[in-house]
């Protein structure tokens, strides 16, 4: 049985040229499961927002979300691995939490700080993932992200929060880090 799938070139940025089946089916079931469940129990907010918003949101949604166990799969990992001025183009136009506080009008000061520090910390993974302590740098700067976000008292509603969080995630840890185990 064929377990790894060719990916059409449109995609490639997404999930590499190759994704082996069961992480393709995870990387789908998660993206579909987690962005319906945080729909589903955030409803009476998302029910509030202008078409325009929930348009936005739930493609911001199904990004970060998806983005956040794609970019843990071996056919991401490799792909970016070959392509090291792709992971600097990645961290770059990772803006998500500037665009989710334009449109749904939240706190433009704490999604800079968000992005800021994501994209400062992405930086600083990238620039080490040849140092066999990345992964545990990288971990040990999410860790820090959610501690600082949880005791800063920050009060926003529940799907953004899970955005940032999840965003911080996608980008620092997911991303940044070499899951090959080589370095």
């Amino acid at each position: 049985m064929k377990t790894s799938i060719r990916i059409p070139k449109f995609f490639h940025e997404l999930f590499g040229t190759h994704q082996q089946r069961s992480e393709l089916i995870l990387i789908l079931l998660f993206t579909v499961t987690a962005t319906l469940a945080a729909a589903w129990s955030t409803a009476p907010y998302w029910l509030e927002l202008k078409w325009y918003q929930n348009l936005v949101l739930w493609l911001l949604f199904l990004d970060i979300s998806g983005g956040v166990v794609a970019n843990l799969s071996t056919g991401t990992n490799n792909h970016y691995n070959a392509h090291p001025k792709g992971r600097w183009l990645f961290i770059a136009v990772h803006i998500q939490p500037l665009i989710l506080a334009a449109v749904l009008q939240s706190p433009m000061l704490i999604a800079v700080a968000i992005w800021l520090y994501t994209i400062l910390s992405a930086c600083l993974i990238n620039s080490l993932r040849e140092k066999v302590y990345h992964r545990l740098l990288a971990g040990a700067l999410y860790a820090t992200a959610i501690i600082g976000y949880v005791l800063s008292g920050i009060s926003l509603p529940m799907p953004i929060s899970l955005i940032y969080l999840l965003y911080m995630m996608k980008v620092i840890y997911s991303f940044s880090v070499n899951h090959s185990g080589e370095v």
